[in-house]
């Protein structure tokens, strides 16, 4: 008998096979017990070592790894003629297909397989088949033939197979949009893996119990498994698609920027790995990004690329979703002949036939939208009314409804009903903000409102054709902000972000002395920003709107403006003594043009011009104040006068014009609000505010101004001083927190990128506005002296970042702030003037505006309330 063939000890025997049944629970050790068993002369022990190491290198998500060794092991099986363990190696390698993406090679070892598998293994086998049924889009059958897998695997005791059976059938319940059987399903599975010590098993049902919660519209609740799931052991290097699934949420967040550097992440080790079977659905996410960052070229790219690759794999369902994505982005770049349409119809039914209602939804809305457009009303209307019946699906995600009753309201505008359209409208923005009253974390806010912006801007566009300026009004207000309109009903409590902020500013604080390299920085702002998404709690209720005459009582003698924008073209409505008007401002973009020039203009004589060329640069800004002027204030000056205060509510870009620079604002009260609900809030909060609460000084480091400034202001009005050392984060938070007024002299930088990333310079590094959305109750009164960081990120529907919104948010009052870098030389001596004023009790807009006036500056805008508490 030659060594080869030799007989090994059943004990050896024994070891081995507990080693394959155990290979998933630890595959680090079985990879070294298969390498030792490789090394045996007996041919049955190396056969095992194959099947021990494809089944460890699976769990390892080293796919082409796993394929190698289960082929070798097939070849050695067959060669000793040991048929049972060849079924079972090509059981296993039937899995190893699956994973790859080979959806026939795995049908063919499963076939081949099943005639010499035990009674015991018939369950595996009917688990696989189901399996591969949910990979072929194939839901129905798949949900059959694993709860007939599930009896046998049971009453066999195979519990990590009956495990693998239970996620199968949650995902096919996933994809069959059965979302309650699917999460239960899930959790089966998780408890099931977790006491079979496959810890990382488990961490996967949960991290697919995200998934369902994402496709319930649920983003906070997903995001959070998503985390929880890599805490639990989620290994996302060997399990790459894990990556797509998260950056799909964020791209539903309207973080598609975000979205796409995580999938291109989790394209390139798929690729690495040999996970072709998920490259699709990766490509298919990056179509989705794409699109939605108007990327229209890079959609259409990547969503043929998916289509290709799901049709190789057989799973139509996949196939149709990418191809609706793709005729979404080719119709939205202007392709809409009778043919595009036609195919758009074709690949809208063939979505929705699959389960995917929502792209479908969108795919009809486009399409129709396009044949309006063409003229081609009929066809037009067909493509509205299939998507209208989801405003009245009670168990679809609010996302779903908010299609529907855009749909019906589409319908409504072509039938010139006003009053229809108006109720479609509404519906459509309750069912948006039911989805936002769950999300606590303001960056989630300020993104998911894409779909309100554009029904509000439908009902916008209606009520001007209506000419009525308070509907307008009405609905201008009803769209804008909203995310600054809830509050989170206490400050988010998270060791772990507030952790990830300490080392974040330890970070800064090190590459600043040592000129280090930045890659740390950023990859801790990252965490941060990771973090701050999964914060629990609820917001509060959204507030009622706003009626005229409620306006008129708190605006008094003062004078509203309200503009904003639709079809490239500004508006305003104008309340005065009780009336209001309606007023065309004229093209946005010239607007724009001149507030950016006057900005720039400003900004660099702040920095300082040779004297030849001050005169040119004084007579440009002065200029471009006047054509704004004339723009955007001409239909209230006759009645505004020499005294009257004015209130601005702006749109876009214009939240970031200093408006004292213009010529009818200098020595005028001006108060600049994100939305008229927002003033009114902050007038409640002014009154609510304790008159005789703390005033807090703080001085930050490297400003050599700042002491001098706070000093003087402390000892004219008391209070506390934080200064040096003491002007901690931690310290400051704790000091600041319900205060009446708070003045912060200190370096600041405005973040156009990640407007929650914007900061103060204190002693121990950045505050953040993160840290500021920790304090219970905001101060009253926020004085900020240096930089430009009262400016904010402005996004779709006027949905403002920055520091000062963060700290409206929080129950700030008034914010003075400068939107244009101010010269530190006159800082000192504005900022004793406007105290010296409200101290007096003279209200913070009309201080700010006879400070600025005295000392020739227009740099700073008064955000909030400015009026009389």
């Amino acid at each position: 008998m030659s060594a080869g063939a030799a007989v090994a000890p059943l004990d050896r025997i024994g070891a081995a096979l507990w080693w394959r049944d155990n290979a998933s629970s630890a595959p680090e050790a079985a990879m070294r017990k298969a390498a030792e068993l490789l090394s045996c002369p007996d041919g049955e022990l190396r056969v095992l070592a194959r099947h021990i190491a494809a089944l460890a290198a699976v769990e390892q998500g080293r796919v082409r790894q796993a394929h190698r060794h289960a082929r070798l092991g097939l070849v050695a099986a067959r060669r000793a003629q040991r048929w049972q363990l060849a079924a079972q190696l090509q059981l296993t390698l039937a899995w190893i297909e699956m994973e790859r993406g080979d959806v026939d090679a795995s049908w063919a070892n499963l076939v081949a397989a099943e005639p010499r598998l035990h009674a015991a293994e018939q369950g595996r086998a009917a688990c696989l088949r189901g399996l591969l049924h949910c990979q072929g889009d194939q839901h129905q059958q798949a949900r059959v033939e694993l709860t007939r897998a599930l009896r046998s695997l049971r009453a066999d005791d195979d519990r990590r197979w009956t495990a693998n059976a239970l996620m199968g059938r949650g995902l096919a319940n996933l994809y069959s949009n059965r979302l309650v059987a699917a999460e239960n399903d899930l959790s089966a599975a998780e408890r099931v893996f977790a006491a079979g010590g496959q810890p990382a098993r488990a961490a996967g049902c949960r991290h697919n119990r995200g998934c369902v919660a994402f496709r319930a519209g649920d983003l906070p609740r997903a995001l959070r498994l998503f985390e929880e799931a890599v805490a639990a052991g989620l290994d996302v290097r060997s399990s790459p698609e894990a990556l797509v699934d998260r950056a799909e949420a964020l791209a539903a967040a309207g973080l598609a920027a975000d979205a796409r550097a995580v999938m291109e992440q989790a394209a390139e080790r798929l690729a690495a790995c040999g996970r072709a079977g998920r490259l699709a659905d990766t490509r298919l996410a990056l179509a989705g990004c794409a699109l939605r960052a108007d990327d229209l070229p890079a959609a259409v790219q990547a969503a043929n690329s998916a289509r290709r690759l799901f049709r190789a794999q057989r799973r139509p369902a996949w196939a149709a979703v990418a191809t609706a994505v793709a005729w979404q982005a080719k119709l939205r770049a202007g392709q809409c002949s009778r043919y595009a349409l036609s195919a758009a119809r074709r690949a809208a039914a063939a979505c929705a036939e699959a389960g995917s209602i929502g792209t479908a939804a969108e795919l009809r809305l486009t399409a129709g939208r396009c044949a309006a457009g063409a003229g081609m009303r009929t066809a037009s209307r067909k493509l509205f009314a299939m998507c209208a019946p989801l405003r009245e699906a009670a168990s679809a995600p609010p996302q779903h409804r908010a299609l529907g009753w855009l749909a019906e309201a589409l319908l409504a505008e072509q039938d010139d009903d006003l009053e229809r359209l108006f109720e479609a409208c509404q519906g459509g923005l309750r069912a948006v903000d039911s989805q936002l009253s769950d999300m606590v974390a303001f960056e989630l806010r300020a993104h998911t409102a894409g779909l309100a912006a554009e029904l509000g801007d439908l009902a916008v566009g209606a009520a001007l054709r209506n000419g009525d300026p308070e509907l307008v009004l009405n609905w201008t207000e009803r769209c804008r902000a909203s995310a600054l309109h809830r509050r989170a009903l206490r400050p988010p409590v998270d060791s772990q972000l507030n952790s990830a902020l300490v080392r974040l500013r330890s970070a800064v604080r090190e590459t600043r002395s040592t000129r280090g390299p930045l890659r740390l920085v950023a990859g801790l702002e990252e965490q941060v920003r990771h973090r701050a998404m999964l914060v629990e709690g609820r917001t509060s209720g959204l507030p009622g709107p706003c009626g005229l005459g409620e306006v008129s009582g708190v605006l008094g003698e003062s004078a509203l403006l309200s503009l904003c924008s639709h079809r490239g073209r500004l508006f305003a409505v104008s309340i005065v003594d009780g009336e209001v008007r309606l007023h065309v401002l004229g093209p946005e973009g010239s607007a724009h043009t001149q507030a950016a020039r006057l900005r720039h203009l400003l900004s660099r004589q702040a920095a300082g011009t040779a004297p030849r060329a001050a005169p040119m640069f004084e007579h440009g800004a002065r200029q471009a104040a006047e054509e704004l002027q004339a723009q955007l204030l001409d239909p209230v000056l006759p009645v505004l006068g020499r005294k009257r205060p004015l209130v601005v509510i702006p749109t876009g870009r214009l939240h970031v014009l200093p408006w004292a620079a213009l010529p009818a604002c200098r020595g005028r009260s001006v108060t600049v609000a994100p939305s008229v609900r927002c003033w009114l809030r902050s007038a409640l909060d002014a009154r609510a505010a304790d008159p005789a609460g703390t005033a807090v000084w703080i001085a930050g480091p490297g400003l050599d101004h700042a002491e001098r400034e706070v000093r003087a202001l402390h000892g004219a009005a008391g209070g506390r001083l934080l200064t040096g050392a003491d002007a901690t984060t931690e310290r400051v938070l704790s000091t600041v927190d319900g205060a009446a007024v708070v003045h912060i002299a200190a370096h600041g930088r405005f973040r156009d990128d990640q407007p929650l990333l914007s900061c103060l310079d204190l002693a121990d590094g950045p505050l953040y506005a993160y840290d500021l959305d920790r304090l219970h109750r905001g101060p009253a009164t926020v004085v900020l002296s240096a930089c430009d960081v009262g400016r904010s990120a402005v996004g779709r529907g006027d949905q403002l970042s920055g520091l000062a919104t963060t700290l409206l948010g929080r129950g700030t009052a008034t914010v003075i702030a400068s939107v244009v870098p101010v010269p530190d030389e006159r800082t000192v001596d504005v900022m004793t003037s406007l105290h010296s004023a409200l101290s007096s009790g003279v209200p913070p807009a009309e201080a700010l505006a006879a400070a600025q006036a005295e000392h020739g500056e227009s740099g700073f805008v008064c955000l909030g309330y400015g009026g009389d508490r």
